[in-house]
C-alpha cells in the first residue's frame, strides 16, 4: 500500500528531548502497580498508621483546656514528638521508620512487575528501540520505585507536619521548625535512592517474584534479625542492617544523636550505603547493556 493511501506523514513539529521518555516510563510503571488490587491493599495498610497519627494529633490538639506541655506529653505517649529534641528522635522520622515493613512488602512484589517482566517477556528491547536509550530506561525505573517509596514515607510525614501546624499555632510552629520539612525531604531522598537502586538491580537479575521476595527478605529481615542477635558486640555491628543504616543517615539532617558514637555510626553508614549503591548501579548498567537491541 502506498504511503499516501495509508495516510502516513512526516512529523512537522519540534522533537522533544528523550528525557521526556523517563516521565512516560514512570507513568506506565505506576499504572502497572495501581491496576492491581492487591497493591491497593498494601498501600491501604501503609496508610493506616498515617490515619492513626492524623487522628491522634487532631484529637490531642483540640483539647484546648490542656496546657501545651500536657498535650505534647500525650502525643509522646503515643510515640509522636512534634519538636526535635537533642538526643531524641522526632515523631516524623519515627513515623517513616515504622513504615519500613509496609514499604518492604510493597517493593517485594513490584520489582517483578516493573523490571523483571521487561527482561522475562522481552519487553526491554522494545523500549530501547525507541528514541530513549539505556540511561533513560534506568532513570525511569529508579524514579518509579522512588515515587512509590515517597508515597508511603515522605509525603505522609510532610502532611503530618502541615496538620500539626494547622491545629496548633499554625504559622508560628511552621516558622520555628522550618528545617523539619527539609530534613524529611533529605530522609526521603535517602530511602528512595537506596531502595530503588537495590530493588531494580535485584529485579533485573532475578526477574521472578519468588527469587526477588526471598532475596529481598534476606537482605532486610534476616540482616535485621542478625543485628539483633549481635547487639552486644558493639554499635558498629549495626552496619549490616540496611534499614538501620538508612535511618541513621536520615537523622543526619536533624542531628539528633544521643552520643558521638551514634553520629560517627551515621557517617560510616552513609559511606557503606554509597559503596553498595555504587556497586549495584554498576551491575544494573552492565545487565541492561547486555540486552541486544535492533534499531
Amino acid at each position: 500500500m502506498p504511503i499516501d493511501i495509508a495516510r502516513y506523514h512526516g512529523w512537522e513539529g519540534t522533537l522533544g528531548t528523550p528525557w521526556r521518555g523517563v516521565l512516560a516510563l514512570v507513568r506506565v510503571g505506576l499504572l502497572q502497580v495501581f491496576r492491581r488490587r492487591s497493591y491497593w491493599l498494601v498501600l491501604g495498610l501503609g496508610l493506616l498508621q498515617f490515619l492513626a497519627f492524623w487522628a491522634v494529633i487532631w484529637a490531642v490538639t483540640q483539647a484546648r483546656e490542656l496546657p501545651d506541655d500536657a498535650r505534647r506529653g500525650m502525643l509522646e505517649i503515643f510515640g509522636f514528638s512534634a519538636e526535635p529534641t537533642p538526643g531524641k528522635e522526632n515523631g516524623y522520622t519515627m513515623f517513616i521508620e515504622r513504615q519500613s515493613i509496609v514499604v518492604m512488602i510493597l517493593l517485594t512484589f513490584t520489582g517483578s512487575v516493573l523490571v523483571g517482566g521487561d527482561f522475562r517477556n522481552g519487553v526491554l528491547p522494545f523500549y530501547l528501540s525507541r528514541a530513549i536509550d539505556r540511561r533513560h530506561y534506568i532513570a525511569g525505573k529508579l524514579l518509579t520505585v522512588g515515587v512509590l517509596v515517597s508515597l508511603l514515607t515522605t509525603l505522609p510525614a510532610l502532611l503530618l507536619f502541615v496538620e500539626y501546624g494547622m491545629f496548633t499555632t499554625s504559622f508560628g510552629y511552621w516558622a520555628k521548625h522550618w528545617r523539619i520539612p527539609l530534613g524529611l525531604l533529605f530522609y526521603g531522598f535517602v530511602l528512595a535512592t537506596v531502595l530503588s537502586i537495590l530493588l531494580v538491580t535485584l529485579s533485573a537479575y532475578l526477574q521472578r517474584v519468588a527469587p526477588i521476595a526471598i532475596t529481598w527478605a534476606s537482605l532486610f529481615v534476616l540482616l535485621r534479625l542478625l543485628r539483633g542477635l549481635m547487639r552486644g558486640s558493639g554499635i558498629y555491628w549495626g552496619l549490616i542492617d540496611p534499614w538501620r543504616d538508612m535511618h541513621f543517615v536520615g537523622r543526619l539532617a536533624f542531628d539528633q544523636f544521643r552520643s558521638d558514637d551514634e553520629r560517627q555510626f551515621a557517617y560510616y553508614a552513609a559511606g557503606l550505603l554509597a559503596l553498595v549503591c555504587g556497586i549495584a548501579l554498576a551491575a544494573l548498567v552492565y545487565r541492561v547493556r547486555a540486552v541486544e537491541v535492533v534499531e
